[in-house]
């Protein structure tokens, strides 16, 4: 594709991208009046008047005519916009038809929308109006504990919840006026993500996981459980989650039961299984977080962002149908080797409207998000397989003796194979999952992880006996910083340990040596070994650790008078030594004296301790 690079972005060249950004809007956004023009308008300067007139005559077309149906697939409906419903009008709103169906507004895309059908049927070419009454969920204290639908009714056959009060669904992300910047810790009990990839309240998480069925019926309720620090939160806490199906909401609510800790937790349930009825409960759950956030509570939302994805490959196919001329709209473009979209401006703003409700407020207690995406099966075998190509096209061009370039081309192939992907002329070439194939695909998990605060890969378990958490630390995201790691691993050592940890992985690499950390931090007698560092990053699903553990388990392993697991340096080994030193004089004194936090006596006692073991 030609075209010119300005900012890194690459825009279309001639009278097509003219025209595609005149479709947009992008002309509104200046004055037409002689003399008021800033530099950025010279780029239009040589648009044709035909075309600029032809621009405001659909404009007014479409506010004229009626805004009408365009599609209808399952539950989802597209419209037109015109008058009865213009672009102004807000996702959340109701919307009613000719025929009496009753519709929410979900997202728009350029003069389209997308709608998730209530109650009735609805056929192309019906007309479309708001019917003046947003969405609304109903919220009360006594939501604590139930499993409700979108509306906040409960589910669970249990009684009405007496205190609960209306607020809208779907509202705008808090200003940055409105925001606190001063995060605090949001300890989840998994030790590699809350030492490698801190999370803070007020923020957004990503999680990739590697099974959609297990991660959700395992890890979950480990996030479920997690609670706020007891000398932070000032109103009531709350963990809300979407699950699936009733059956999946009453399982989550046993396991959380069996923990004691149901009292503190909400489970919202689509009204249907489409991917707009969850696009509304993942929106319903967020607004719950808020309520409570108002009363000084820190919440917390569990949620799959898969269904965002789909509708928005709905709202995208529509869009496309109601240009005038055919484009590629959704047409990759490379960038310093990464494949962007050209429409990604416009699927970061649908994103954002929400990610940005994750909020951190000045006046009030917290929303973190916690957002889950699974990559979409043989997405990341043809990614894999297109490196490998590139590695033995990059080969074929260097200037090398036929030897030398034959053992670089058979090590390629052996680690390509190593992997189970094959290469080469006569391998067949693996292909980008279909797009009704479930998960999100690789490059808009990229774009995800540009507007989070963090991004945690999830790996397989090392075993097939048992789920647990396996972190990936050395290609996940952390958030810049410190603010987000408990005040207690910070006396530990904790982000010195991460730092430790990427270089060592780093030095592994590049010189090709075992994975020991000798001359990357430290002195001679305080080096760091990677392989104690990484018994800490797969832990058993459905036992999360307490904050004293954590930091009794990353002093045992930062410790260089740790004999026993430099002779045993196994998982086995330093349970032990950590169920000693938790049960000794030294782990039951910690915390004591200094309010949660590690005091240079605790550390100096831990110490001696470890040295014992």
């Amino acid at each position: 594709m030609s075209g010119l690079g300005v900012g890194g972005l690459t825009m279309l060249g001639d009278r097509r991208w003219r025209r595609r950004r005149a479709r947009r809007g992008i002309c509104s956004l200046f004055a037409e009046a002689v003399g008021d023009q800033d530099g950025t308008m010279e780029l239009f300067s040589d648009m044709p008047i035909i075309e600029k007139a032809m621009l405001g005559q659909k404009n007014k077309r479409r506010q004229s005519t009626p805004s009408t149906v365009t599609g209808v697939k399952g539950e989802l409906v597209t419209v037109f916009q015109g008058k009865g419903l213009g672009l102004d009008t807000k996702p959340g709103q109701m919307v009613t038809f000719d025929g009496g169906a009753r519709a929410i507004l979900l997202a728009w895309k350029e003069t389209v929308g997308i709608l998730q059908l209530l109650s009735g049927e609805v056929a192309e070419g019906e007309t479309a109006k708001m019917a003046g009454i947003p969405l609304a969920t109903r919220v009360g204290a006594s939501t604590r504990g139930r499993i409700v639908n979108p509306r906040g009714l409960p589910l669970d056959g249990g009684p009405p919840i007496a205190d609960a009060m209306p607020r809208k669904t779907f509202i705008d992300f808090k200003t940055m006026n409105e925001r606190d910047s001063a995060y605090r810790s949001f300890n989840t009990g998994v030790l590699s993500v809350d030492f490698a990839v801190p999370i803070g309240r007020g923020q957004t998480m990503l999680f990739q996981g590697s099974d959609v069925a297990k991660d959700k019926a395992l890890l979950w309720p480990d996030l479920m459980a997690s609670r706020p620090s007891s000398n932070v939160s000032k109103g009531p806490s709350v963990n809300i989650c979407i699950c699936d199906t009733l059956e999946a909401a009453e399982a989550l609510r046993s396991n959380m039961e069996a923990r004691g800790l149901w009292g503190q937790c909400v489970v919202v349930v689509p009204e249907s299984s489409g991917c707009g009825a969850a696009f509304i409960a993942m929106n319903a759950a967020v607004a719950i977080a808020e309520a409570f956030n108002d009363k000084d509570g820190e919440a917390a939302v569990v949620l799959d962002l898969e269904p965002m994805h789909r509708v928005w490959n709905a709202l995208a196919e529509a869009a496309k149908n109601d240009r005038d001329e055919f484009e590629v709209e959704d047409e990759f473009i490379e960038m310093d080797g990464t494949l962007i979209q050209s429409s990604i401006a416009e699927r970061r703003k649908y994103w954002f409207a929400l990610i940005s409700r994750a909020n951190n407020a000045k006046t009030g207690g917290s929303v973190s998000l916690l957002v889950w995406a699974w990559e979409k099966q043989g997405g990341l075998d043809r990614r894999k397989q297109e490196g490998y190509r590139k590695q033995l096209e990059r080969i074929a061009e260097m200037r090398l003796p036929e030897v030398t370039r034959q053992k670089a081309i058979d090590k390629v192939k052996a680690d390509a194979a190593a992997l189970g992907i094959a290469i080469g002329d006569e391998a067949e070439v693996l292909l980008e999952p279909p797009i009704e194939t479930e998960g999100v695909p690789n490059w808009e998990i990229e774009e995800l992880k540009s507007i989070t605060d963090g991004h945690c890969l999830l790996r397989r378990p090392s075993s097939s006996d048992a789920w647990s958490w396996n972190l990936d630390p050395y290609n996940s995201l952390p958030r810049l910083g410190t603010d987000a790691l408990h005040p207690a691993l910070i006396a530990t050592g904790a982000h010195k340990v991460r730092l430790k940890m990427l270089q060592g992985n780093d030095r592994a690499k590049i010189l090709d040596e075992t994975m020991g950390s000798d001359g990357t931090l430290g002195d001679e007698e305080n080096q760091l070994d990677i392989r104690f560092i990484e018994l800490m990053l797969e832990q058993a699903a459905g036992k999360p650790m307490s904050i004293k553990e954590q930091v009794v388990r990353l002093a045992t392993v930062s410790s260089p008078k740790c004999k026993a697991l430099q002779a045993a340096p196994e998982l086995s080994e330093l349970n032990r030594i950590v169920d000693q030193v938790l049960a000794s004089e030294a782990g039951a004194r910690l915390f004591q004296q200094g309010g949660g936090k590690v005091t240079e006596e605790d550390e100096r006692l831990l110490e001696e301790e470890i040295a014992r073991c």
